[in-house]
Order: structure tokens, then C-alpha cells, then sequence
């Protein structure tokens, strides 16, 4: 059985580490909860998961809620959820091969 993996960037401004999203590096799908949850802990923080049509979950701390956001490559918006972290972890733990819009109900479009 092959482990699942996900491109994935991040910035962690506390420890000064970052991968470019020009250039994610693959992460085992099993290692996004663990790595959310060490990097998630400041606000100016995130991490963005790319699928396998290059759409992009990204997501960041904004007081005690997660703001998770989904960006379509040819899109002129950004589909927009918060959500407790708890629940966008339990996302992160879940993901599927493709993003879409039904992975955040409710989410509205910005910008």
C-alpha cells in the first residue's frame, strides 16, 4: 500500500522556516495534522496543501478561529470559511485527491 502524499508550503515565522509555494514539497498525507498543528499557532503563520489539479487549501490562524480558503488555479476569488480548529483540523486529517467546493460547505467567495 502506497502512503497518500500532498505538496504542501508553508511559513513558520516563530522558527524561521518556509517552503516556497513555487516550490511545495511532498508530504505524506498522515504528517498535514501534526504539521498544522505546530505551525498553527501564530497568526502570521500558514499552510497551504496543493491537490492533484493544483488547487490549493490553505490555511491560518485569525484569533481563535482557522480561516481556510480554497484557491482554484483559474479563479478570480478565493472560497472562504472560518471554522473552529478543531474542525479545520479534522479537514486537514480527512482530505481528499481533489479539492472542490464541497469540501468547505457554506464558504463564500472573496475578492
Amino acid at each position: 500500500m502506497t502512503t497518500r502524499s500532498f505538496p504542501v508550503f508553508y511559513c513558520d515565522f516563530l522558527r524561521d522556516l518556509s517552503i516556497s509555494s513555487s516550490k511545495p514539497e511532498p508530504l505524506a498525507a498522515d504528517r498535514l495534522v501534526p504539521l498544522a498543528e505546530q505551525l498553527l499557532v501564530a497568526e502570521d503563520n500558514y499552510l497551504g496543501v496543493v491537490d492533484a489539479n493544483d488547487a490549493i487549501l490553505q490555511l491560518y490562524l485569525s484569533g481563535r478561529e482557522m480561516v481556510v480558503e480554497l484557491i482554484f488555479p483559474e479563479a478570480t476569488g478565493i472560497l472562504q470559511r472560518r471554522m473552529p480548529v478543531e474542525e479545520a483540523l479534522a479537514l486537514l486529517g480527512a482530505l481528499p485527491e481533489e479539492f472542490t467546493e464541497a469540501l468547505l460547505p457554506g464558504a463564500t467567495y472573496q475578492g
